[in-house]
């Protein structure tokens, strides 16, 4: 009976406590160092330019289309502008009138696929562009071509680039260099403007006109691609044109 008591008051060892689940794995991995935000409203890619802004590997391509054509803004991936020096490719543009092919151009801080568009029509854009030899692809559409603040539109039978806020009008009439500078808007630029064109090895200074016109009498002009350099009241910049005849 001692014993039986002996055994029935021994106490049982206590159960061992179950291990916590474990902790959910996180849903997405990230880089040490590389700040994201969950919860937060979905990413939303700003267009500086008023355009379409896609992704495209490690690059953001704004397109804004034009009547003139088609410009494309290039930054990275945290939006911010990236140089186009270096980029090569080709575009294929579609509006009203067809479907062509064309090569890029760099002008200043974007690439401009020259083609004739339609204000107010549809039009959309395969790009193709390659730096280092990576080739990278990119469709765009428009419901509605032209933006006051960016139109290309020759309003002189030239070329025309942008930098910034400015546009330049490149034409080469009666053996002259004539460059018109204007705004955002494509009105011309208030204040002082002044210039030099580069013509081979040669810089020729610009001398002012109405309508913030810059130009230059010179042999052969139109003849040869050149550079212009512009100095307005709040920036300096250079664009390259082709040679577009005389």
């Amino acid at each position: 009976m001692l014993l039986f008591l002996l055994a029935c008051s021994t106490p049982s060892p206590a159960p061992t406590p179950a291990a916590p689940p474990p902790a959910p794995a996180a849903e997405h991995a990230h880089e040490a160092g590389e700040a994201h935000e969950h919860g937060a409203a979905p990413h939303v890619h700003d267009a500086p330019h008023g355009g379409i802004v896609k992704p495209v590997g490690d690059v953001h391509v704004e397109a804004v289309m034009t009547p003139a054509g088609v410009m494309f803004y290039l930054s990275d991936a945290h939006q911010v502008a990236l140089p186009v020096d270096g980029y090569t490719g080709s575009a294929v543009v579609k509006g009203p009138s067809g479907v062509t092919t064309v090569d890029l151009m760099s002008m200043g801080d974007h690439l401009h696929a020259p083609a004739t568009l339609e204000q107010g029509k549809p039009a959309s854009v395969v790009l193709t562009f390659t730096r280092d030899g990576n080739a990278l692809s990119v469709a765009f559409d428009t419901e509605t071509v032209g933006l006051a603040s960016h139109d290309h539109t020759s309003l002189h039978g030239g070329q025309v680039g942008m930098w910034g806020d400015h546009h330049v009008e490149y034409a080469a009439q009666d053996g002259e260099y004539r460059f018109w500078i204007t705004d955002e808007h494509r009105n011309p630029v208030t204040g002082p403007v002044s210039g030099s064109v580069k013509v081979g090895a040669t810089e020729l200074p610009l001398l002012p006109g109405d309508g913030a016109l810059l130009s230059v009498k010179a042999a052969d002009a139109g003849k040869v691609p050149v550079t212009v350099t512009v100095v307005t009241d709040d920036s300096t910049f250079s664009l390259g044109f082709k040679a577009v005849g005389g």
